[in-house]
């Protein structure tokens, strides 16, 4: 099996699934396109004209979401999900969150859209105040059992988390701001295989 990345810099979605593909030891090929301009091939493959894009001996798949789970499937071990089913949602939950109600409101290309006229050192202090208000709301559902952010163990979920809160961080967001983030991200980069594996 060959497994094609195509990556852009800053893009958090990418970032997931090269620590996903990485802490795995996942082979795969990458190639690093552009944020703005990731390239015709990407733009034929992509519903969306956007990366993460992964080919699976040539057939595409582009949602990290899908990656993510189809990754696991593909590599169970070591696991960055649970056995059992109601874990595992907890898990999916948290990714979700970060993926879907979060993540893209923030995105440049959807400020953007609203503020076509914007640089992307304008866009800056609404993105981050996005991020923020929302990892607040998150908390509640965080480090209940552990320090990692579901259960007991490194999941997708500390993955998600570690990459949304490292970008909050990057457009403008203090870490005295997040504390209980910061305090998550050092607990993970504490541990050998998983600061090893962060493309951060």
């Amino acid at each position: 099996m060959h497994i094609r990345f195509y990556h852009a810099p800053d893009a958090n979605c990418c970032e997931r699934l090269l620590w996903i593909l990485d802490y795995k030891q996942v082979p795969y090929e990458r190639i690093d396109v552009g944020l703005t301009q990731v390239g015709e091939h990407v733009t034929q493959h992509s519903p969306f004209a956007r990366v993460p894009l992964m080919e699976v001996d040539g057939v595409p798949l582009s949602e990290s979401m899908a990656m993510a789970e189809f990754i696991e499937e593909l590599a169970p071990n070591p696991p960055l999900q649970y056995t059992a089913a109601f874990a595992r949602a907890q898990v999916r939950e948290i990714c979700e969150a970060v993926n879907s109600s979060i993540h893209p409101q923030q995105n440049g290309s959807t400020v953007r859209y609203f503020h076509p006229e914007w640089s992307r050192e304008q866009m800056k202090p609404t993105r981050a105040n996005w991020l923020y208000i929302n990892l607040q709301k998150l908390q509640g559902r965080l480090w209940r059992s552990s320090q990692f952010a579901v259960g007991a163990q490194f999941t997708q979920a500390d993955i998600f988390l570690g990459i949304i809160y490292r970008k909050a961080v990057d457009l403008g967001v203090p870490v005295t701001d997040l504390p209980l983030y910061e305090k998550h991200w050092q607990f993970l980069m504490s541990h050998e295989a998983i600061r090893l594996s962060c493309p951060v």
